[in-house]
């Protein structure tokens, strides 16, 4: 048992409360009747010898002794401490306590605690407890103070351990409000919890429910056998593929942060008896709904897209409702708008905080998906014609994704660009990746407009729930190329960018926000954003904005031409912008326009 260490940071970027609780608010489900036998079982106790019988994960039962009172909320963190410290029969790991005081991110504090299951032990030595060790989280408050906030802070621990963990299927938790509780199962649908009870009232069930999380197995915890370890390091196995065997880097090349939603995880892979690393390795939790990506690659190779990825291996390996099978679904839950006063030691929990909406379970399946070649992110490049030409290509791979294949992609952004070393004369130095959001334009289009996209990167009709164009995606090149610019090599443009506002606020506001940024005065102020060494890219840029937001009565045209002409002629100028530009920039030297990188 470790009291009080700090716990060390993960990969994960700083999140606020707002932007945990936008994820997570309306996905919650709870109370689920039956909770506690599906994850829990049954358990026994005997009053002649004072010892529980604990089983789980299918396993042999351990006995454990009871302590001969229930822990009051004044006491708990102590008795907590001392009787989790002992040597317990079948125990796998240890319990660390540390107060949210010690966290400055938490703003202000009603002397709440956070609880970490980590497995392995940590040896003695170690002053940090690492969060991709943790297998269990909790959150104790000693008073009931707002249901809300003490949710959230069980929700960040939940993000700092998917982040940590990005394989994971699901993560067991604990929320504990003076003596009440609630258990809590977070995965990449949602997040749902039992029925409340309290913990001196059903004691031996408290006890017997902290003490079986150290006994499950892996698998009963929410680990992934997906990628496995031996001693030439991680690796993954493809069945049904002639590649069979793929050994991937120690750390992915993109995650997506958020605790609900899709967990995209790459990493850089390679054959066993290779030096090279030759294919991309994802995964995936994509709505059930959604087209599997796997169809438009095939349908991309087939009609020879210029600079398609190549599909290599693609399995669907598991799904939120079978991690979920054995419960009941209704709707989800939201917190409520109207600020409830919090009584103390109320017999509340999240209903009597929440609303019901309109919005059911939503099924998300993991997908594996290897795919090749190789490229670096947009923000390395090394000169500024390197970048120029990755633009070019990767329109151009837009244009013949379009042209024939029938498929328009939806979300340009910098992360699906990316830069290929090594090419021939000819062949595409930038690709697009990433058709997860793609449409194959000869399917019938449900009547209602999705709102498809990465937010800063979000054509201006987009935003206004117009039905999405390639001239949309067009318009996206443009916010992708001058994000690019102003953040020279760096994830995020400076605090005082305008750009910084592209991602805040509502569709309509945003909407606003970039016709003012896209009209001419604004744009000036954009390019005054420019570093000196990218002012020779300024006059590409404003010909890249009078292409695609022409002067109609005065006032920039946001809409779109889908006649054949001005399909043709929109391509083609943006396409031809940048070979001026390359080749001007060539004329002048094309120095490198780099910072060193972190390596």
């Amino acid at each position: 048992m470790e009291n009080d260490p700090a716990v060390n940071p993960s990969l994960a970027p700083p999140v606020s409360d707002q932007d945990i609780l936008d994820n997570i608010d309306g996905r919650m489900h709870g109370p689920m009747s039956g909770f506690i036998k599906r994850y829990f079982g049954g358990f026994q106790y005997s009053h002649e010898d004072a010892f529980l019988r604990i089983q789980a994960g299918g396993g042999a039962s351990s006995r454990c002794a009871v302590p001969s009172a229930a822990p009051s909320p004044d006491n708990f963190l102590q008795w907590f401490s001392d009787y989790m410290s002992r040597e317990l029969n079948g125990a796998r790991g240890s319990w660390l306590v540390s107060s949210s005081n010690a966290e400055p991110k938490y703003e202000s504090d009603n002397d709440g605690a956070r609880l970490l299951l980590t497995i392995p032990t940590p040896p003695a030595s170690d002053v940090q407890t690492r969060w991709d060790h943790v297998q269990v989280i909790g959150q104790f408050n000693h008073r009931c103070g707002s249901y809300q906030d003490g949710l959230l802070r069980l929700c960040r621990s939940a993000y700092q351990v998917f982040a940590s963990q990005p394989t994971r299927l699901f993560l067991h938790g604990f929320y504990i409000r003076g003596s009440l509780i609630e258990l809590w199962i977070f995965d990449r649908s949602g997040l749902y919890c039992s029925d409340l009870f309290n913990i001196q009232k059903d004691f031996i069930q408290f006890l017997s429910i902290i003490l079986s999380y150290q006994r499950m197995t892996d698998q009963d915890l929410g680990k992934s056998n997906i990628i496995k370890t031996d001693e030439s390091g991680s690796y993954v196995i493809l069945d049904t593929s002639s590649m069979g065997k793929l050994y991937l880097e120690s750390q992915p090349i993109v995650f997506r942060e958020r605790l609900v939603g899709t967990g995209t995880t790459c990493y850089r892979a390679k054959l066993p008896d290779s030096n090279r690393w030759n294919y991309v390795l994802k995964l995936k939790w994509r709505w059930a709904r959604d087209r599997p990506e796997d169809e438009l690659l095939k349908l991309a190779k087939k009609k020879c897209v210029w600079g398609a990825v190549s599909l290599d291996y693609y399995e669907e390996v598991e799904s939120t409702a079978n991690l979920r099978r054995g419960l009941r679904w209704g709707t989800h839950r939201k917190f409520s708008r109207v600020q409830q006063q919090e009584v103390l030691f109320n017999a509340d929990g999240l209903a009597e905080y929440t609303e019901e909406t309109d919005n059911f379970f939503q099924n998300r399946i993991l997908a594996c998906i290897a795919t090749s070649p190789v490229g670096r992110p947009l923000h390395t490049f090394q000169s500024l014609v390197e970048l120029l030409r990755v633009f070019r290509d990767t329109i151009k791979c837009h244009r013949s994704l379009y042209y024939d294949a029938k498929v328009l992609h939806q979300d340009i952004s910098p992360g699906n660009m990316v830069i290929l070393d090594n090419q021939d004369e000819g062949e595409p130095q930038g690709i697009l990746i990433d058709l997860d959001s793609a449409i194959e334009l000869t399917e019938d289009l449900e009547t209602e407009n999705d709102i498809t996209g990465t937010r800063p990167f979000m054509a201006i009709g987009v935003l206004r729930s117009e039905c999405h164009t390639y001239r949309h995606d067009l318009e996206s090149f443009l916010y992708v190329f001058l994000w690019t610019i102003i953040t020279n090599h760096a994830e995020d443009p400076p605090e005082t960018s305008r750009l910084r506002q592209w991602s805040n606020g509502d569709w309509d506001k945003l909407a606003v926000r970039k016709s003012s940024d896209m009209d001419q005065d604004g744009f000036r102020t954009i390019l005054g954003e420019f570093a000196s060494e990218f002012n020779s890219v300024k006059p590409l840029a404003e010909s890249l904005r009078q292409l695609l937001f022409p002067l109609r009565a005065g006032v920039i045209w946001t809409g779109t031409d889908s006649s054949p002409d001005a399909i043709d002629k929109l391509y083609g100028g943006m396409i031809r912008a940048f070979e001026e530009a390359i080749a001007s920039e060539s004329k002048n030297g094309g120095q490198p326009r780099r910072r060193p990188l972190e390596r």
